[in-house]
């Protein structure tokens, strides 16, 4: 992965199902409609979108964008901050009772033009091949885009529609 098109950085992207998208700020594209994420959405809230990853085919590698385009989770009000943290909840939950992954690791970076939130699944894959930490996400992710096959990719579209699921039958709200 190249550091100019680090979360977001970039003009243009190619999702996993091979569509290119042009935009100014991928989180403003997102969440406007502008880039349809591979799967669809998963959850929409006032304040919130969350999907798969559109770059990189992991099951169960999910990211909440933020619909307002701010940087950092400190320049955010109590209710959208509050909303952000209910759906990271939920969609933890989701993997774990879905029995999709036991661990995640949370990932924010202020490097990013636009807030998102990185919910990546912790696979035995990944700790056998590159080790544990958030020292290897960059390795893993750039090795899930080059060796990504069609299994891997429809096991990426199955459990976005098994998340889709969970979020419809539980009330975020509740």
């Amino acid at each position: 992965m190249n550091d100019n098109n680090f979360a977001g950085n970039a003009k243009s992207a190619i999702d996993f199902l091979g569509n290119e998208w042009k935009y100014d700020c991928m989180g403003c594209a997102i969440s406007k409609g502008e880039i349809k994420i591979p799967g669809g959405i998963i959850y929409e809230g006032k304040y919130t979108i969350l999907g798969a990853d559109p770059e990189i085919p992991i099951p169960g590698f999910l990211i909440v964008n933020v619909k307002k385009h701010v940087n950092s989770f400190s320049q955010l009000d109590k209710e959208e901050r509050n909303e952000i943290g209910d759906v990271i909840a939920y969609a933890q939950k989701a993997l774990k009772e879905l029995n999709i992954v036991k661990e995640v690791t949370l990932v924010q970076e202020e490097r990013s033009k636009h807030l998102h939130i990185w919910i990546f699944p912790n696979y035995n894959w990944m700790t056998e091949k590159f080790g544990k930490g958030v020292t290897y996400l960059r390795d893993i992710s750039e090795y899930a885009q080059k060796n990504a096959n069609k299994d891997d990719i429809k096991m990426v579209l199955d459990v976005i529609e098994k998340v889709k699921k969970y979020f419809e039958e539980h009330n975020i709200n509740e």
